[in-house]
């Protein structure tokens, strides 16, 4: 979540075409989703909060679970950018496996050189010597003289080290006071697909002054997304086509053309993206960030994750235990998650969500619902279900009659902060009238698409198939899971129109998923700091609870609060027990409330 009162030096001096970006990154070209063809990739699925960083906008952390399933291939109760193989512009050249290099102490050198080639570390297997020991030569940002930007690469395929390199776009905000500086804090917004790069340009939104004062704040744009060797597999009709099917059907021809969609769109995302798009998995990005933890000169990996970071974290805290220092994953989600329990952990998350919606709304003399509390969820019932009929008229150009898809998605991101809810009962109010503009423009809004029908390059949609098919495994025909799914769309009608049909749409991916551990992770890791808002409709507690009691060191923090993100977002006591952390590496008492 954000501060309102960034620092100066967090803001863009000039603006650029990518916020974020230093003058030797790659830009990603105009035109979202424009001659997607062989090397580019992208998804479907999921969704964000607004959208993250860029001039004039905020960053805020991104989802992967709970409204996933809003989009017709984004189900299962599942949660979960490619050019060519040269180095990106700017990227440093690795060094042979066998040149000498320099070691880093464990305070970084001054920011404005560049930072001497690390030694190898003990137990890297000789092929990845080299990208453990390249060189980052760190510049001033384009749009911040005082924040530094620089370049690494790591291996496509970790199993084959000398073939194809991800060339991964890195910003840093060094640590405000030099004196104090205790490492570097590596963070992730969340999405799959949001920019860490961006997230770092506002480190001030996101963290206190004291944590800004002790930590460089390194922000990432992981493999294939945004700066990052940009992977697309999906035009802006695909992405639209993601939002007009109809997310509900009601005879079984209706599902067969859903599911036949969703095929066919994951099918041409595979093909797209070719093998790149293979390799957007969260494990590869966990190892890009222990090579990124050796190249920062850190000892240990600081890391701050938010949403889909979460699971980023606690992957890399499983896989690297004893390379983990301090932890802390926001609004969280578990890698052992179940079907089962992914769809009663988001039944609770949403239902806490609109009911307090609604709880303020209600009293309000201009409340969209009327004055009924009784009544207000089957009034939303009654829209969606009107929407789906007869859909409702906007303004926009090629979406001048949205659906059900468009509809259910932008009430579900009005449901992630309390600072949304004038803006979804605006939307309601206007929508009982027929008219979708409101609800539309904020559904535009999170996934960057303009009025003319293009979406951003950077929006996080672009990520969505290839990272959750390779994260989730295929979902199977398990007859009691689906009778329990229909037993909880009857008995929470809502909720079922907000959340879709649920299947796979990884069927016709090429690759096999992840399967669960299914155990305790992160054996003898360092304490993992667990937060979460009790009534969070992206991430609900009950995933959040999940994942400290997965955790073998795991401290759950909860806040008693509405909305997405908990650190920094206005509860003093939660910020305390995360500064504590972060600053002298004293957790709070496992199960506090704040």
């Amino acid at each position: 979540m954000l501060n309102d009162t960034p620092h100066p030096d967090d803001l863009p001096e000039a603006p650029s075409a990518y916020a974020a970006l230093p003058p030797d990154y790659p830009h990603a070209p105009s035109g979202a989703g424009a001659g997607a063809g062989a090397g580019q990739a992208g998804s479907s699925g999921g969704s964000s909060v607004g959208g993250a960083g860029g001039p004039g906008r905020s960053p805020r952390l991104l989802v992967a679970a709970g409204v996933a399933f809003v989009l017709v291939v984004a189900v299962a109760l599942a949660v979960w950018k490619g050019g060519g193989a040269e180095p990106a512009a700017g990227s440093t050249a690795l060094p042979s496996a066998t040149g000498s290099s320099s070691p880093t102490g464990p305070t970084s050198p001054n920011p404005s050189t560049p930072a001497p080639s690390p030694a190898a570390p003990s137990g890297v297997p000789a092929g990845l010597v080299g990208f453990y020991t390249q060189r980052l030569d760190w510049s001033p940002c384009s749009d911040n003289a005082k924040h530094r930007c620089a370049t690494m690469d790591v291996p496509v395929d970790y199993a084959n080290p000398s073939g194809d390199r991800f060339t991964l776009a890195l910003r840093k905000a060094p640590a405000t006071d030099p004196a104090k500086r205790l490492g570097s804090l590596v963070i992730n917004p969340g999405g799959p697909g949001g920019s860490g790069v961006e997230y770092a340009q506002y480190a001030s939104f996101v963290f206190s002054p004291a944590v800004r004062a002790a930590y460089d704040v390194v922000g990432f744009d992981p493999r294939g997304i945004g700066a990052s060797s940009p992977v697309r597999c999906l035009t802006d009709g695909d992405m639209d086509r993601l939002f007009s099917s109809d997310p509900t059907p009601d005879s079984a021809a209706e599902r067969s053309k859903l599911l036949a969609e969703a095929d066919d769109i994951t099918a041409r995302c595979a093909a797209r993206g070719g093998d790149r798009a293979r390799h957007l998995s969260t494990t590869e990005v966990a190892r890009d960030m222990d090579v990124m933890r050796a190249l920062l000169g850190d000892e240990r990996l600081n890391f701050f994750g938010g949403s889909y970071g979460t699971f980023l974290g606690a992957i890399y805290a499983d896989t690297f235990p004893t390379k983990l220092g301090r932890m802390v994953l926001d609004s969280a989600m578990s890698p052992n998650q179940t079907d089962e329990q992914e769809m009663s952990y988001d039944i609770q998350g949403f239902e806490s969500s609109i009911d307090a919606f609604i709880d303020w709304c209600v009293p309000r003399s201009d409340c969209a619902l009327g004055s009924d509390k009784a009544g207000a969820r089957q009034r939303i019932v009654q829209l969606l279900d009107d929407v789906e009929r007869d859909g409702l008229t906007t303004t926009t150009p090629g979406l001048t009659r949205i659906g059900e898809g468009w509809v259910g998605f932008s009430i579900f991101m009005c449901l992630y902060s309390d600072t949304s809810w004038p803006t979804l009962n605006q939307g309601l109010k206007e929508a009982f009238a027929g008219r979708g503009d409101i609800l539309l423009e904020k559904g535009m809004s999170v996934v960057e698409r303009d009025g003319s029908g293009a979406y951003a390059p950077t929006t996080y949609l672009q990520a969505m198939i290839p990272v959750r098919c390779a994260d989730w495994p295929r979902s199977a025909n398990d007859p009691a899971l689906a009778a329990a799914q229909a037993k909880a769309k009857r008995e929470h009608p809502l909720w079922a129109r907000m959340t879709g049909e649920l299947y796979d749409n990884c069927r016709t991916w090429p690759t096999a998923g992840r399967t669960p551990k299914g155990s305790t992770l992160a054996v003898g890791a360092a304490p993992i700091l667990v937060i979460g808002n009790e009534r969070d409709p992206a991430t609900p507690i009950g995933g959040t609870k999940q994942l400290a009691e997965d955790l073998d060191s795991g401290i759950l923090l909860t806040s008693d609060h509405d909305g997405h993100g908990t650190y920094y977002a206005g509860n003093s006591c939660v910020d305390s027990a995360v500064d504590g952390y972060l600053l002298r590496g004293t957790p709070p008492a496992d199960g506090t409330t704040c």
